[in-house]
């Protein structure tokens, strides 16, 4: 991958360079609070609130103790203890309303994260090389953007002002008993230090155990989707989710680590839970030994029995929010290294425009990654403006990387291609992409109407323009075939079309988007012999005037392309057109003349051995 430097130079980055996440550590409370830093008045707000309405949620604890003492008192002050029911009621109402406040703020401010995170991943995404995309499977990707962000929100919509209000409330109450009576305070705490060593017990090895599990959920979710994209193979051959074998393997795996989690570690947070909502065994024989001494009078004794066990019970939101936020450590993790991961390099200030759509490879090389071997190694060809170049080779020859470098879905390790005497890198990425078509072996249309993936390619085109672009590709009379024609749904991935129909929508889409360069990648590889009479018309309405880089298979559809550049290991072999190719250079005339053979293959009838017969 390039990058420009401040000075303008364009320097060589390696794929995985360009994948690797930021140096920078993001994990736990600096990364949480970096992504939610757009809405901290919310989420300062919605904190405040929580810690008002779990304060509020004392105050009747607090009168409880009162009217004990009024009651009790020699005559009884039952003015008092009305006063104190009026303040208890008052207290209650106030704290919900604290509460609907923090609850309300909180997910407003957790749904915009989940907005903006989202937005922000599914741009960068769209910003980033596809170097980025071979280090990480389409499983990590939408955990990233769906789990690891749901995760997020749960987090600032619940778990984070509850932890605001456990860390406050518990020390101001604190300090307030420890006005009244230190010792019985102290006592109030008592079983706080047992309870913490059990956690410490229970959290042992933790950040492994957490890692694990997000490995599982990763190979999980790259199983399912995996079980999904080939569920047709996985029903021919009989299988079900049971017997599909890393699917399987990895939920048994799911179930065997939560097993093995609630075993090493359950028991510690079951003992935990006891300790902390144990101090009424401290406090009672402690409390009324100093009762009985004289040195505790019954009020407060009654209101450290009643305010003391709920200083360490908000001890445990605290616990289950700081559980959260290990949870959400790698998620946070995974969410920056994506928003922090290297763009495509721009444009230097001084780029001009290309002066026409000519294409020109200089000594190009490219690897997927560090330690492997070139997939191309010093490629070198021009391709002159309005003519058709095609791409020939054995299988892993570079023809395929060559078409993807040109719209810089890849990025060359070494060497440059420019376009009309500019650099590719240095013409700006929406300019680039702007002047090229891509038409894919392999066509990929979205869940939606017809009419909706032709105007991918251009959004505000008219009625007229995508009828006359579908009958140039010869696709307008089955579209009209469709149950609602252009407005038919297509299902996911176009599920509902054949292999040629397919290829003729995405010729169409390229037709609509008009470009001056179009790049061909075996449009008629899945094609059946009425479907490729069809499309071979449509591209020859395709490549009319424009520059064309076609690879293909079939050499008998490229024969009459202006310069065949034959490639073999990542190298250009020879080049030429095909007269010439076939006199001097010996990989193009074996491979034509295999093609040659393959058009004469036939089936005898009375065996299933194939024959070639000679053609008159």
């Amino acid at each position: 991958m390039s990058s420009v430097t401040s000075a303008g130079h364009v320097t060589e980055l390696t794929m995985a360079e360009a994948a690797e996440p930021p140096k920078t550590d993001l994990r736990g409370l600096r990364g949480l609070r970096l992504l939610l830093r757009s809405q901290r008045a919310l989420v300062f707000i919605s904190a405040a609130s929580s810690v008002l309405a779990t304060a509020l949620g004392l105050v009747p604890f607090f009168c409880v103790a009162k009217m004990a003492t009024a009651i009790y008192a020699a005559p009884p002050r039952l003015g008092e203890v009305r006063d104190l029911t009026f303040v208890a009621l008052g207290a209650v109402a106030a704290r919900y309303l604290a509460a609907s406040l923090s609850t309300m703020v909180a997910h407003v401010a957790a749904f915009r994260v989940l907005h903006d995170l989202r937005l922000r991943i599914a741009n960068k995404l769209g910003d980033v090389p596809l170097a980025f995309f071979a280090t990480r499977t389409g499983g990590e990707i939408k955990r990233t953007m769906m789990d690891d962000v749901d995760q997020i929100e749960s987090f600032v919509a619940h778990h984070f002002p509850d932890a605001a209000a456990a860390v406050a409330v518990p020390i101001v109450t604190a300090i307030a008993l420890l006005g009244v009576d230190w010792r019985m305070a102290l006592a109030s705490i008592a079983m706080a230090p047992l309870a913490f060593a059990a956690m410490a017990v229970a959290m042992r090895d933790l950040d492994a155990a957490h890692k694990k599990w997000f490995e599982l959920q990763d190979r999980t979710n790259n199983s399912v989707l995996e079980y999904f994209r080939g569920i047709h193979v996985i029903k021919t051959f009989g299988l079900t989710a049971k017997t599909f074998g890393d699917l399987s393997r990895s939920i048994e795996d799911g179930l065997a680590w939560m097993v093995g989690f609630m075993r090493t570690n359950g028991r510690g947070y079951g003992v935990f839970g006891a300790l902390i909502g144990s101090s009424l065994v401290v406090l009672m024989p402690i409390g009324g030994w100093l009762h009985l001494r004289g040195s505790l009078s019954l009020g407060d004794l009654v209101l450290f029995l009643i305010l003391g066990p709920q200083l360490l019970t908000s001890l445990l939101r605290l616990m289950f929010a700081f559980g959260n936020v290990q949870r959400i450590e790698e998620g946070n993790a995974r969410i920056t290294s994506i928003l922090m991961s290297p763009d495509l390099a721009g444009p230097s200030a001084n780029a001009q425009p290309p002066r026409d759509d000519g294409i020109v490879f200089r000594d190009v090389r490219f690897r997927y990654d560090e330690g492997s071997k070139e997939a191309l190694a010093g490629v070198t060809f021009d391709m002159r403006a309005g003519t058709v170049t095609a791409l020939v080779g054995p299988s892993g020859a570079g023809k395929t990387t060559i078409a993807r470098l040109v719209p810089r879905l890849w990025e060359p390790s070494g060497g440059m291609i420019s376009i009309g005497g500019v650099d590719i890198r240095d013409i700006p990425l929406d300019v680039l992409l702007g002047r090229i078509s891509v038409v894919f072996q392999d066509v990929f249309l979205f869940h939606g109407t017809v009419r909706e993936n032709l105007l991918l390619a251009k959004r505000d085109a008219t009625d007229e323009e995508l009828q006359r672009a579908c009958a140039a590709a010869r696709a307008d009379t089955f579209i009209r075939g469709l149950p609602n024609g252009y407005e038919t749904l297509l299902g996911e991935r176009g599920t509902r079309l054949s292999g040629g129909e397919k290829q003729r929508l995405s010729i169409a889409r390229a037709l609509l988007k008009d470009a001056p360069i179009l790049i061909l990648d075996e449009a008629t590889a899945f094609a059946d012999a009425e479907n490729e009479a069809l499309i071979q018309e449509a591209l020859a309405e395709l490549c009319r005037q424009r520059t064309v880089l076609v690879i293909a298979h079939r050499l008998s559809t490229i024969a009459s392309a202006d310069q065949i550049v034959v490639l073999r290991d990542g190298r250009v072999e020879d080049r030429g057109e095909h007269a010439e190719l076939i006199e001097r250079c010996s990989l193009y005339h074996a491979m034509w003349g295999d093609h040659s053979a393959s058009l004469d293959w036939a089936l005898d009838a009375h065996s299933s051995e194939p024959i070639v017969e000679v053609v008159s």
